[in-house]
């Protein structure tokens, strides 16, 4: 089988037959390799558009997150170990085959330099694979497959599938089709999305979400919105949209009112603050807002104590605003006794930075007398 007879067109790759000519026949064994292997190194060179030489060479064509020449569409863990383990093998080809006969003088057999052939010949099989392109409108359906599982598991697998290069145009495309699903569905899939972006592409994708918010004017559309961006990445928002949310998001603040029995009753976009707020330019008009809010009824305490207990501390900048959030919650909580900051005070509470504990304490030993009950219990939690 390992014989110079069988080294033709007929059993190996044309390229490779014309690129080592007469050398195996001539019984120049050692040299028929050489030239078999700079075959090999110019196919690597020329499919991925790359200088360089050797196993240095292959880590450029074959390594990395996103290769320049992807073996197969790389969505499974079994083709990325096959791209990681032929990109090996070729290094160790290089260092433990054609380094040795470039440096020193070797003597080859028939047998040897015709198995070597064979296994450069697989090498250009795999080199020269034809990938079937990633279809981006083809995946997109699977967001929204009525059977999308809307959790975060199934959405990171699912996300995994898609190419590095590919993820934007993915983005992009799921985004223009966001009215074809549920938005508190297909959320699970951006956010997946999200983690894998590179800053560019993220950029990208926020802007893109930006030139929606830009014109939004229902509030159920620019809340579909808000779920399909990333809060820490406002930041990437256009500007002028910045400004004209930030704004929309405080002044419905201003207004917000819950009641314990039938839910919100205004301030619905002004409830996004709990999750983008702290990243705000206008974050301390927000806050002075917030706290306001703490000072009114038991309707505008309910609506802060609703939506923004976990989140207010996080979003103040200065001293004097955290003496106000702890002035204002025990206001709250023990003078004017609105239940649900009562309740999410309780539960929050020793989760506040260490600051806002000790001053809410010397706020709530002031107001103990109005209920002495809760003012322990809460005092239990602070300490």
């Amino acid at each position: 089988m390992f014989i110079k007879d069988n080294f033709n067109e007929e059993n190996f790759d044309q390229g490779l037959v014309a690129a080592v000519g007469q050398r195996i026949t001539n019984g120049e064994y050692t040299d028929a390799i050489l030239a078999g292997t700079k075959y090999l190194t110019d196919m690597l060179r020329e499919k991925s558009s790359s200088e360089g030489d050797g196993a240095q060479l292959v880590g450029q064509v074959l390594g990395g997150h996103t290769p320049k020449l992807p073996l197969n569409s790389l969505q499974t863990v079994s083709e990325k170990d096959e791209q990681k383990g032929i990109e090996q093998l070729l290094r160790g080809y290089y260092i433990g085959i054609r380094n040795p006969r470039t440096h020193e003088i070797t003597q080859d057999t028939e047998e040897f330099c015709i198995r070597i052939m064979i296994l450069i010949d697989t090498m250009l099989q795999y080199i020269n694979r034809e990938v079937e392109e990633f279809d981006v409108p083809d995946f997109v359906n699977r967001i929204y497959d009525p059977h999308f599982v809307a959790s975060k598991e199934y959405a990171e697998t699912l996300i995994s599938q898609v190419p590095n290069d590919k993820l934007i145009e993915v983005f992009k495309y799921a985004f223009d089709r966001r009215d074809d699903g549920r938005i508190k569905d297909i959320k699970f899939a951006f956010t997946a999305i999200y983690q894998l972006l590179p800053e560019d592409d993220l950029k990208s994708a926020i802007e893109c979400v930006g030139e929606s918010l830009r014109v939004a004017t229902d509030n159920s559309k620019i809340a579909e919105l808000f779920r399909l961006l990333k809060p820490s990445a406002w930041q990437y928002l256009q500007n002028d949209v910045k400004m004209r949310i930030e704004n929309m998001v405080i002044e419905s603040a201003k207004v917000g009112r819950y009641d314990i029995y039938s839910g919100i009753e205004k301030g619905s976009i002004g409830t996004w603050g709990n999750t983008f707020g702290k990243y705000f330019s206008r974050k301390d008009d927000l806050v002075a807002v917030l706290l306001s809010r703490l000072t009114s009824d038991w309707y505008t305490q309910n609506y802060v104590g609703e939506y923004f207990m976990y989140s207010l501390p996080a979003m103040i900048t200065r001293d004097e605003q955290m003496e106000l959030l702890a002035e204002n919650l025990s206001y709250a909580a023990l003078s004017n006794q609105a239940k649900i900051v009562r309740s999410q005070l309780l539960e929050v509470c020793e989760n506040y930075p260490a600051h806002l504990k000790k001053l809410l304490k010397v706020s709530v030993q002031e107001r103990k007398n109005n209920d002495s009950e809760y003012a322990e219990e809460l005092l239990d939690l602070l300490t």
